[in-house]
This record gives C-alpha cells, structure tokens and sequence, in this order.
C-alpha cells in the first residue's frame, strides 16, 4: 500500500517575503565610500586617521583619501558590520566636522570578495570564497589596524 505523502504547511502570513537583490544574502557587512567637500581636506584626513585601529571589528576605516576634480575633496571608504554602518558613518562626520555630501554604497563586489584588500572577510564570506588570504576570516591582514606601521 502505497503511503500517503503529508503536504508541507505553508506560511500563513498575510506580508509577502522580503525579496533581496542577488548576491546580498551572503553580505553581513555594509562598504562603500564617504564623500565630502570640507575646507581643509589634509587636515581632516588627519584626523580620520586617528579612526584606523578604532573600531575593531565593527568598522574599519580603511584610508582617508584627499582628491581633486569633482564635488568632494576627501574620500573615506569605510567597512562596517550591517548594524554599525549608521554609528560608524556617524563618527566619520563628526571627526571630519562635516556631513557627508554623498555616500556610495557598494551593492556588489567583482570578484565576490574584496581581494587584496583592507577589509573585513566574514566567515560567510570566506565559506563561499575560500582563498587562503582570507583565512581565518576576519579583519583582513593588510589593513590599517594590523600592519605595524599603522
């Protein structure tokens, strides 16, 4: 006698499921740049350098780049945890003594982890992506906060 299959409940919420654009799931940490146009840009990065070895593994300010040619004058990518983004972009504006005139967020990365670079790898990541670079996951190597020359 053949068995009878039991059907799969289904959700019973009325809210549709979130849709995530590809390739966010696997993100638990936001990156992208700080863009602001202040009077003294070289002063100001100066003072962004004191946030390098700052913020562990909740945020790393990776550089503060003082640029010409455009509607800004100082360049300050940042790699945060999801839920720190906000306090950490927060911080930059307050030791640079300016907003942000624009914030461009990295939506997708190419290739899917950032290589060779001062970042931060979760295990996620590194699961996904196993380059020997990145293990153990975490702050990566190279940036600011590990190298001994700050």
């Amino acid at each position: 006698m053949a068995q009878k299959r039991q059907a799969r409940k289904q959700p019973t919420s009325k809210q549709p499921a979130k849709k995530q654009p590809p390739g966010t799931r696997i993100w638990e940490r936001r990156r992208g740049w700080l863009l602001f146009q202040v009077a003294n840009p070289a002063a100001a990065a100066t003072r962004v350098s004191d946030l390098f070895c700052a913020g562990g593994d909740h945020f790393v300010v990776i550089r503060a780049d003082v640029v010409r040619g455009s509607g800004f004058n100082l360049v300050v990518p940042l790699d945060a945890a999801a839920n720190t983004w906000a306090s950490a972009v927060r911080l930059i504006e307050t030791v640079v003594g300016a907003p942000a005139v624009a914030t461009a967020r990295v939506l997708s990365h190419h290739p899917a982890v950032p290589h060779r670079a001062p970042c931060f790898v979760t295990r996620t990541e590194y699961t996904l992506h196993p380059l020997r670079e990145y293990d153990p996951p975490g702050r990566h190597p190279k940036s600011p906060g590990a190298n001994p020359w700050g």
